[in-house]
């Protein structure tokens, strides 16, 4: 039995499996910093979402659903006849998540209200807000 032929297997080995070690945490790492912008409130981008479909399914389809919730909101502001108008549906908004809040907290929860609060503070610095009375 040659040895020397033995060696360099059990190294490819090795650094195969370093390399599938490396890989993972850079997905754990990269998984993690799109939840913390989804828990921020921010918006994600194109391949941030696409990351996610080939990745995270379930994360994915809770981004899906925050974007087209804050669109919906986005969509109400811009309708808003007076600066009292969009402050009251921010109020409501933040209302109806907190009232889901008792029946339980949890973390799509707390990425709604951040999400909705973020589209605010964007709507007040935009003209369109501006022009309100």
């Amino acid at each position: 039995m040659n040895v020397k032929s033995v060696q360099p297997v059990s190294e490819y080995f090795k650094a195969m499996q370093q390399s599938k070690d490396a890989s993972a945490t850079k997905n754990q790492t990269r998984l993690a910093s799109i939840r913390n912008l989804l828990m921020l409130g921010k918006k994600l981008r194109t391949g941030e979402m696409d990351y996610l479909q080939r990745q995270d399914l379930n994360l994915y389809n809770q981004a899906m659903s925050l974007s087209m919730e804050r669109q919906a909101y986005e969509d109400a502001l811009q309708h808003s006849r007076s600066k009292a108008d969009a402050s009251y549906y921010n109020t409501f908004k933040l209302m109806q998540i907190a009232n889901q809040l008792k029946h339980g907290g949890s973390e799509e929860l707390l990425m709604r209200a951040n999400s909705i609060q973020e589209a605010h503070r964007e709507f007040m610095q935009s003209i369109k807000y501006a022009s309100l009375r």
